[in-house]
Protein backbone atom coordinates (compact mmCIF):
# COMPACT_ATOMS: atom_id res chain seq x y z
CA UNK A 1 0.00 0.00 0.00
CA UNK A 2 2.90 2.25 0.98
CA UNK A 3 3.96 2.14 -2.80
CA UNK A 4 0.67 3.23 -3.99
CA UNK A 5 0.52 5.81 -1.69
CA UNK A 6 4.21 6.75 -3.24
CA UNK A 7 2.90 6.55 -6.90
CA UNK A 8 -0.32 8.73 -6.36
CA UNK A 9 1.50 11.08 -4.84
CA UNK A 10 4.75 11.35 -7.33
CA UNK A 11 1.66 11.24 -10.06
CA UNK A 12 -0.12 14.46 -8.30
CA UNK A 13 3.17 16.35 -8.16
CA UNK A 14 4.32 15.75 -11.43
CA UNK A 15 0.89 16.70 -12.72
CA UNK A 16 1.12 19.94 -10.58
CA UNK A 17 4.67 20.64 -11.99
CA UNK A 18 3.67 20.04 -15.41
CA UNK A 19 0.63 22.52 -15.21
CA UNK A 20 2.63 25.34 -13.29
CA UNK A 21 4.89 24.41 -16.18
CA UNK A 22 2.61 25.04 -18.96
CA UNK A 23 0.90 28.11 -16.83
CA UNK A 24 4.09 29.61 -16.61
CA UNK A 25 5.02 29.14 -20.21
CA UNK A 26 1.86 30.90 -21.11
CA UNK A 27 2.45 33.57 -19.18
CA UNK A 28 5.96 34.23 -20.75
CA UNK A 29 4.39 33.76 -24.28
CA UNK A 30 1.89 36.61 -23.29
CA UNK A 31 4.50 38.68 -21.98
CA UNK A 32 6.97 38.36 -24.94
CA UNK A 33 3.84 39.49 -26.92
CA UNK A 34 2.95 42.73 -25.16
CA UNK A 35 7.10 43.81 -24.68
CA UNK A 36 7.22 42.89 -28.38
CA UNK A 37 4.18 45.41 -29.02
CA UNK A 38 4.95 47.84 -26.75
CA UNK A 39 8.29 48.11 -28.76
CA UNK A 40 6.62 48.32 -31.66
CA UNK A 41 4.48 50.83 -30.33
CA UNK A 42 7.46 53.18 -29.19
CA UNK A 43 9.20 52.60 -32.73
CA UNK A 44 6.33 53.63 -34.72
CA UNK A 45 6.07 56.60 -32.14
CA UNK A 46 10.05 57.37 -32.54
CA UNK A 47 9.33 57.52 -36.89
CA UNK A 48 6.48 59.80 -36.22
CA UNK A 49 8.94 62.02 -34.17
CA UNK A 50 11.70 61.68 -36.72
CA UNK A 51 8.88 62.30 -39.71
CA UNK A 52 7.84 66.03 -37.39
CA UNK A 53 11.70 66.66 -37.26
CA UNK A 54 12.61 66.51 -41.21
CA UNK A 55 9.23 68.21 -41.72
CA UNK A 56 10.27 71.46 -39.71
CA UNK A 57 14.04 70.83 -40.90
CA UNK A 58 12.47 71.79 -44.49
CA UNK A 59 10.69 75.00 -43.54
CA UNK A 60 13.68 76.04 -41.39
CA UNK A 61 15.84 75.53 -44.48
CA UNK A 62 13.23 77.76 -46.24
CA UNK A 63 13.17 80.09 -43.71
CA UNK A 64 16.88 80.25 -43.70
CA UNK A 65 17.49 81.28 -47.49
CA UNK A 66 14.51 83.61 -46.52
CA UNK A 67 16.44 85.08 -43.69
CA UNK A 68 19.74 85.21 -46.34
CA UNK A 69 17.83 87.30 -48.54
CA UNK A 70 15.79 89.72 -46.21
CA UNK A 71 19.40 90.99 -44.17
CA UNK A 72 20.20 91.49 -47.83
CA UNK A 73 17.43 93.58 -48.43
CA UNK A 74 17.80 95.39 -44.98
CA UNK A 75 21.51 96.24 -46.40
CA UNK A 76 21.03 97.07 -49.92
CA UNK A 77 17.17 98.92 -49.66
CA UNK A 78 15.92 100.52 -53.15
CA UNK A 79 19.39 99.83 -54.42
CA UNK A 80 18.96 95.92 -54.47
CA UNK A 81 18.88 94.33 -57.97
CA UNK A 82 15.69 93.32 -59.17
CA UNK A 83 16.53 90.06 -59.72
CA UNK A 84 17.35 89.69 -55.92
CA UNK A 85 13.66 91.15 -55.10
CA UNK A 86 12.69 88.56 -57.71
CA UNK A 87 14.16 85.80 -55.68
CA UNK A 88 13.35 86.85 -52.30
CA UNK A 89 9.65 86.91 -54.11
CA UNK A 90 10.34 83.44 -54.83
CA UNK A 91 11.87 82.21 -51.87
CA UNK A 92 8.72 84.04 -49.92
CA UNK A 93 6.37 81.62 -51.85
CA UNK A 94 8.59 78.77 -51.02
CA UNK A 95 7.91 79.65 -47.54
CA UNK A 96 4.65 79.68 -47.77
CA UNK A 97 4.19 76.52 -49.46
CA UNK A 98 6.51 74.82 -46.91
CA UNK A 99 4.21 75.96 -44.17
CA UNK A 100 1.97 73.01 -45.54
CA UNK A 101 4.70 70.85 -43.81
CA UNK A 102 4.96 72.42 -40.90
CA UNK A 103 0.85 72.34 -40.77
CA UNK A 104 1.08 68.33 -40.94
CA UNK A 105 3.84 68.35 -38.36
CA UNK A 106 1.63 69.74 -35.43
CA UNK A 107 -1.03 67.69 -36.87
CA UNK A 108 1.27 64.36 -35.94
CA UNK A 109 2.74 66.23 -32.65
CA UNK A 110 -1.59 66.79 -31.57
CA UNK A 111 -2.25 63.00 -32.70
CA UNK A 112 0.82 61.86 -30.71
CA UNK A 113 -0.73 63.80 -27.72
CA UNK A 114 2.30 66.59 -27.77
CA UNK A 115 -0.17 69.45 -26.88
CA UNK A 116 3.04 71.44 -25.67
CA UNK A 117 5.41 70.37 -28.34
CA UNK A 118 2.82 71.52 -30.87
CA UNK A 119 2.63 74.89 -29.10
CA UNK A 120 5.92 75.27 -29.28
CA UNK A 121 6.04 74.36 -32.87
CA UNK A 122 2.68 76.73 -33.62
CA UNK A 123 4.72 79.61 -32.34
CA UNK A 124 7.77 79.00 -33.92
CA UNK A 125 5.95 79.18 -37.40
CA UNK A 126 3.88 82.70 -36.13
CA UNK A 127 7.19 84.09 -35.85
CA UNK A 128 8.33 83.28 -39.10
CA UNK A 129 4.88 84.51 -40.81
CA UNK A 130 5.40 87.83 -38.75
CA UNK A 131 8.66 88.22 -40.44
CA UNK A 132 7.18 87.22 -43.64
CA UNK A 133 4.78 90.36 -43.10
CA UNK A 134 7.40 92.24 -42.24
CA UNK A 135 9.85 91.58 -44.60
CA UNK A 136 8.92 91.12 -48.39
CA UNK A 137 9.90 91.64 -52.04
CA UNK A 138 7.22 94.12 -52.82
CA UNK A 139 8.21 96.73 -50.11
CA UNK A 140 10.50 99.49 -51.17
CA UNK A 141 12.25 100.63 -47.89
CA UNK A 142 12.48 99.63 -44.73
CA UNK A 143 12.67 101.82 -41.57
CA UNK A 144 14.98 101.40 -38.59
CA UNK A 145 12.59 99.99 -36.25
CA UNK A 146 11.71 97.69 -39.28
CA UNK A 147 15.76 96.45 -39.60
CA UNK A 148 15.91 96.51 -35.29
CA UNK A 149 12.42 93.95 -35.31
CA UNK A 150 14.63 91.62 -38.06
CA UNK A 151 17.11 90.84 -35.64
CA UNK A 152 15.07 90.90 -32.38
CA UNK A 153 12.72 88.62 -34.41
CA UNK A 154 15.31 86.28 -35.98
CA UNK A 155 17.18 85.41 -32.20
CA UNK A 156 13.46 84.81 -31.29
CA UNK A 157 13.50 82.31 -33.88
CA UNK A 158 16.68 80.61 -33.53
CA UNK A 159 15.81 80.31 -29.21
CA UNK A 160 12.34 78.88 -30.62
CA UNK A 161 13.54 76.48 -33.09
CA UNK A 162 15.98 75.07 -30.15
CA UNK A 163 13.66 74.79 -27.43
CA UNK A 164 12.13 72.77 -29.94
CA UNK A 165 14.13 70.15 -30.94
CA UNK A 166 15.36 70.38 -26.98
CA UNK A 167 11.72 68.86 -26.33
CA UNK A 168 11.59 66.87 -29.45
CA UNK A 169 14.69 65.53 -28.44
CA UNK A 170 13.64 64.26 -24.89
CA UNK A 171 10.39 62.73 -25.96
CA UNK A 172 12.27 60.70 -28.89
CA UNK A 173 13.91 58.75 -26.19
CA UNK A 174 11.60 56.28 -24.72
CA UNK A 175 11.73 56.44 -21.00
CA UNK A 176 13.42 53.34 -19.95
CA UNK A 177 16.35 54.60 -21.99
CA UNK A 178 16.10 58.45 -21.05
CA UNK A 179 15.78 57.45 -17.15
CA UNK A 180 19.16 54.99 -17.68
CA UNK A 181 21.25 57.96 -19.12
CA UNK A 182 20.19 60.21 -16.66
Amino acid sequence: MLTLELMDSVVKIATGMLVSGLIFLVYLKRHQTLDSRKEAEINRRRELLEQVAAQVGRVHFVYQQYLALATEFTRYGQHWPKSRRDELARVGEQLADVFHALTEAESTLLLLGEKRLERSLRIYGAKIVNLRRQIYAEKQTLTGEEIHLLDDVKKEIAQLKESFFDALSVRYMPRKIASKGA
